[in-house]
């Protein structure tokens, strides 16, 4: 099952704009790009991570935050009971790691916010918004930065500043959204709504 949009079209109308058909097709593609920046759904869901313990720390950021509940926890295939949900991080009297090797922590938790924040739903109405108007002017080169018509010259941008879409996310804005809801590194390996969270 797909995850909800992060805005609807019922935001798009409040800006102004009447939407359509691409409109709703927009919504979801930028929904998906803030999530993938992100590292998280945004929305709540449920989720199980496998997140790695690399030295003898009894901290244990996870990642999708905000973390609201967290139902089991495994290391190694071995259930683990003696943990605390304290701000999106577990806490254990124990270190999660040996310092030797990897240790994988498997982690069943609920995460996300019940209702999606207003600078977010702007953000998605933007892409939205942008894709669209993108999609009905017709194919162009997103490279292109700069045209003059008079003595025509066109400008073009060059490595990093060059972009593949009008709906790429700015690094900048990949770094705010990730540090708002991002968490600790992990990778979902089964979720209700089939969600992977990249590593941080």
């Amino acid at each position: 099952m797909a995850l909800p949009d992060l805005a609807a079209s019922a935001d798009l109308t409040a800006r102004g704009i009447t939407p359509t058909a691409l409109h709703g097709v927009m919504l979801t593609v930028a929904s998906s790009l803030v999530r993938a920046a992100a590292g998280s759904p945004i929305l709540e869901t449920d989720s199980v991570v496998s997140v790695w313990a690399l030295d003898t720390t009894q901290w244990l950021p996870l990642p999708g935050v905000p973390v609201t509940v967290v139902d089991s926890v495994e290391i190694d295939g071995d259930a683990v009971t003696n943990f605390k949900l304290v701000d999106s991080h577990l806490w254990s009297a124990t270190p999660w790691g040996n310092g030797c090797a990897p240790v994988e922590v498997v982690v069943t938790m609920t995460h996300g916010l019940i209702e999606v924040p207003a600078h977010i739903v702007q953000l998605v109405c933007d892409l939205a918004i942008l894709g669209a108007s993108a999609a009905e002017d017709g194919a162009h080169d997103p490279r292109v930065i700069a045209e003059k018509i008079d003595d025509y010259a066109v400008t073009f941008a060059e490595g990093a500043a060059s972009v593949a879409s009008a709906t790429e996310i700015p690094n900048l804005t990949k770094l705010w959204l990730r540090s708002q809801f991002g968490g600790g590194a992990g990778m979902v390996l089964q979720v209700e709504r089939k969600i992977q969270i990249p590593r941080r």
